[in-house]
């Protein structure tokens, strides 16, 4: 297990304090990163290539104990205070944004770019996934609040810094790979999570003040006080101001029914295999398979949900099971495709005697044709009137028996894959003597 940890590594940091964290938070924040000393390299040079602040070289020589700033020893090491190091700025990109997301105060555009100090917010139905240095990927759902508290690139080896801190809601994070003395860092007001290169996600919940790390690939170490708990891939941790919970492996994906049939209906609905030690089921639709473009989420109680006001076209869903600590399970993405079709009966009396006019209307885009089908209520099998193919919105039947008949109608619209049809409800119709 050290073996593997020491390849791939997450350090989660907690306070039962809030000042205790405070102040683990601020020496972590500025902890020194070490230069190997080369020939030639004085504490000048170096600080005309590497240091900010007038009084860098005397500051980093008493830490270092460096008598003389223009003798060096070379291939010693120098500790250097980050706050003292020369940086570019590292700003992430906006990649996918859907519904209201705000950067900075301002709505989110293509492009928009969160800099650091820069504050993130995302309403209902808002979405955004960033992207930044090496392809790390930092993605928010919707209600969630998040801030860039640092991003840079050191001058000094090009040593990437960068710490992002979620306030409230969700986080999703695929970490870039970094190397010696780079840091990638997600946190939350009760905890503090450095990456090595790794998948996971973070969130917490400003109402019960729960912190939640899920590890989807790499592995998780949680310190406490004096205590530390492992988490492998496929594991999460709770956190809370009473301290540090124990790992709990992730719940399994649920399966969702039917989930890649064609979703005609008004609603876009799913039912998922519930799971008894379940609490809840976080369900996202986005238009890729990595889901980097959410459009749509929902956070139900049952096993079941519904989206509207989705778009035609093709998509993908997933669920995850929320165990009663909060943590948020695996989850299995399906491919769906969304095509708005139904149609609405109605049925009047028709001008000509004894006769009925049966009427529909279509609801959905593109060309349409229709079936309609009836039949006595005692003969079922035995239809009446069988037709398929009409084009108009309305059928007139005339010297129909006394009985009771129910009857339905369908609505088709040919396409490359085949005919979509979609039967409207089943309708009861009384004809008296």
């Amino acid at each position: 297990m050290q073996k593997y940890l020491g390849k791939l590594m997450v350090w989660v940091l907690c306070a039962l304090s809030a000042g205790a964290a405070a102040t683990s938070a601020s020496a972590q924040e500025n902890a020194p990163i070490q230069y190997q000393v080369k020939s030639g390299d004085t504490l000048h040079g170096l600080h005309d290539r590497y240091f900010v602040g007038r009084d860098a070289v005397a500051r980093i020589a008493k830490l270092n104990k460096v008598k003389n700033p223009r003798l060096l020893q070379i291939g010693s090491n120098l500790e250097i205070p980050r706050n003292m190091l020369k940086y570019r700025k590292v700003t992430l990109k906006v990649q996918r944004f859907s519904g209201p997301v705000m950067i900075a105060g301002e709505r989110a555009a293509a492009g928009s770019a969160l800099a650091e100090g820069g504050i993130v917010r995302t309403g209902a139905r808002g979405f955004v996934t960033f992207g930044a240095n090496r392809g790390s990927v930092i993605s928010l759902p919707s209600n969630s609040r998040a801030r860039l508290k640092r991003a840079r690139l050191y001058v000094l080896d090009d040593i990437l810094d960068v710490d992002f801190e979620v306030l409230n809601g969700r986080s999703e994070i695929k970490a870039p790979k970094l190397r010696k003395q780079e840091r990638f860092e997600l946190r939350t007001p009760l905890a503090v999570t450095a990456v090595r290169g790794t998948e996971f996600r973070v969130g917490f919940d400003e109402a019960t003040s729960v912190s939640a790390t899920e590890v989807v690939e790499g592995s998780v170490s949680v310190a406490s006080g004096g205590e530390q708990n492992l988490a492998p891939a496929g594991f999460g941790v709770p956190v809370t101001a009473a301290g540090l919970g124990e790992p709990e492996a992730l719940l399994p994906a649920p399966v969702i029914a039917d989930a890649e049939d064609i979703q005609t209906g008004k609603e876009v609905s799913f039912a998922v295999t519930p799971d008894a030690t379940a609490i809840g089921y976080r369900t996202q639709i986005a238009r890729d398979a990595t889901f980097l473009d959410v459009v749509a989420e929902s956070v139900t109680d049952a096993p079941e949900v519904s989206f509207t006001e989705l778009e035609n076209g093709r998509y993908f869903v997933r669920a995850r099971a929320i165990s009663a600590t909060g943590i948020e399970g695996l989850a299995e993405p399906a491919n769906f495709r969304r095509k708005r079709l139904g149609v609405t009966p109605s049925i009047e009396e028709s001008p000509i005697a004894d006769g009925y006019r049966f009427g529909w209307l279509s609801d959905g885009e593109g060309k349409s044709f229709y079936a309609f089908q009836m039949w006595k209520v005692d003969q079922p099998d035995a239809m009446i009137v069988d037709e398929t193919g009409l084009a108009s919105e309305g059928i007139v039947l005339t010297g129909l028996d006394a009985g009771k008949y129910q009857w339905r109608v369908a609505v088709m619209q040919a396409e490359t894959e085949g005919l979509l049809k979609v039967w409207g409800p089943t309708q009861s119709l009384s004809v008296s003597e």
